[in-house]
């Protein structure tokens, strides 16, 4: 199958599940297939047509005895009957020091004389032919596959369990792709037969990019490293999947953008539009034009402007001049904290999205400067050459940029950080170079070469110093 030799590929040791063969209702008899010692490179052995003859001769147990049935069976096979033994013991297993895993798939078909009353059969209402898995719950062919295809269609696990109620007895792919008789349904299980195999896999990552299906493996350890893929040249962090996020860890990036989508449009929208009741504290939304406040919690009333007492404004109940004092850090409430604590995220915030429009914006720039380029060339005022310098300028500014939107999410979450001091003195040298650069650029007409290419160097060399430490780690 399609997952087994995927999995082989990739020096995965398995042994694939064995289907056994249909066994005819006169037997009653479950059959445990066993990996012999000597045999766990190569797939398990099925019967052979002499031994289904002398499983069905007369001589074996219409009733399902182990004991009758065992010299029946090929070497490394061990039956046992329905239901199984608590005393069952193999000798197989016994004899292997290495404690050998038991791979083996169950088939019961059972008649009427041996079937079992009390069996959850849900909706099946047919006797004979019954299909079941280790647990012991039994239904026909029609409805197991009407329950695994809307399972597989569903496409949320491969885990599917058991159809009787509140088994977790999960069905084997070997059951499964046997009963299956619809081939885009068995299809679209093996893909995620796949998926979930490379997702499990540590050193294996689908690429990020739209409708692409290269397969990424990593060649050394893996680590939160900026992977790129050659034919659709996405760029991820090969750890998480998200865009690459140096000098932020995959663990702080993911705190960061859930706060992002739970937060932001709120906090704009409280940070413009509200203010703390005086008195209590809780935040208030002006909703007309009057500056007298009313706070519906303590009914307190105050100057929407200046926050002081209504009474005190007298004449001028509707014009307010006077100047608010901050108020004294010693009397800060929860409430007036918690508004602080919204201005901190909302100060990295703001400078974390302003990164993100410029990249958006110089990203249209590049394409700009290749256009001119290409017409200064035509009007022979120099070669290809001559005016590479300004792409790699562009190139080294969009990087330089892209370091600095992550610094912000590490700078957020690292009020513990050792050198918390250090780190934001060298964001901020990067943070001038940076626009220093960038002003350059947009006026290259009128900047000397070497003083572009010099502003190159000290940006690059800022943004590595600042990835040092992630890098080393």
């Amino acid at each position: 199958m399609a997952t087994i030799h995927a999995i082989q590929n990739f020096n995965v040791q398995t042994v694939p599940y064995i289907f056994p063969p249909k066994i005819t209702p006169d037997s009653c008899c479950e059959v445990c297939y066993t990996v012999p010692s000597n045999k766990t490179d190569s797939p398990v052995n099925m019967f052979n047509e002499s031994d289904l003859q002398q499983l069905h001769s007369p001589t074996s147990s219409k009733q399902g005895n182990s004991k009758n049935c065992t010299s029946s069976f090929p070497s490394g096979i061990t039956p046992f009957s329905s239901p199984p033994s608590t005393t069952t013991t193999n000798n197989n297993i016994n004899n292997n020091s290495n404690n050998n895993t038991i791979y083996n798939t169950v088939l019961d078909v059972w008649s009427d004389n041996s079937h079992d009353k009390n069996c959850d059969f849900l909706t099946c209402n047919k006797m004979n032919g019954l299909y079941g898995l280790s647990c012991g719950h039994r239904f026909c062919p029609d409805c197991w596959r009407s329950y695994l295809t809307i399972k597989i269609e569903e496409g949320s696990s491969i885990e599917i369990k058991c159809m009787s109620v509140g088994c977790n007895v999960l069905v084997i792919e070997d059951f499964l792709l046997t009963l299956l008789k619809n081939p885009p349904v068995k299809d679209k299980y093996l893909n995620l037969l796949f998926q979930r195999m490379v997702e499990s896999h540590p050193s294996l990552r689908f690429c990020v990019g739209l409708s692409c299906p290269v397969l990424i493996c990593a060649l050394e350890e893996p680590k939160a490293r900026r992977v790129q893929c050659e034919r659709c040249h996405a760029e991820f962090c090969f750890m998480c999947s998200e865009a690459y996020h140096a000098p932020t860890s995959c663990a702080t990036l993911k705190h960061w953008l859930v706060k992002c989508r739970d937060d932001s449009g709120t906090a704009n929208y409280m940070t413009a539009h509200t203010k703390d009741c005086p008195s209590c504290h809780v935040c208030i939304e002006k909703n007309e034009g009057c500056n007298h406040m009313k706070c519906s919690i303590c009914h307190y009333e105050f100057c929407w402007v200046c926050l002081g007492v209504w009474k005190s404004h007298d004449a001028e109940y509707y014009f307010c001049s006077k100047y608010q004092e901050n108020p004294d850090s010693a009397k800060e409430s929860v409430r007036t904290r918690a508004r602080e604590s919204l201005e901190r995220y909302m100060f990295y915030y703001e400078r974390w999205e302003n990164h993100e429009r410029s990249l958006r914006l110089e990203h249209d720039q590049r394409a700009r400067i290749q256009t001119r380029i290409n017409e200064k060339v035509l009007k022979k005022e120099g070669t290809w050459i001559d005016w590479q310098y300004l792409l790699l300028a562009a190139d080294t500014l969009r990087n330089c940029r892209y370091t600095l939107k992550y610094t912000y999410p590490h700078a957020f979450y690292g009020e513990k950080l050792e050198r918390k001091e250090l780190f934001e003195y060298q964001q901020a040298l990067l943070e001038a170079e940076v626009e220093d650069l960038s002003w350059k650029i947009e006026h290259a007409e009128i900047t000397d070469r070497a003083d572009l290419q010099n502003k190159m160097d000290i940006c690059e060399k800022h943004r590595l110093t600042l990835l040092q430490e992630f890098l080393t780690n």
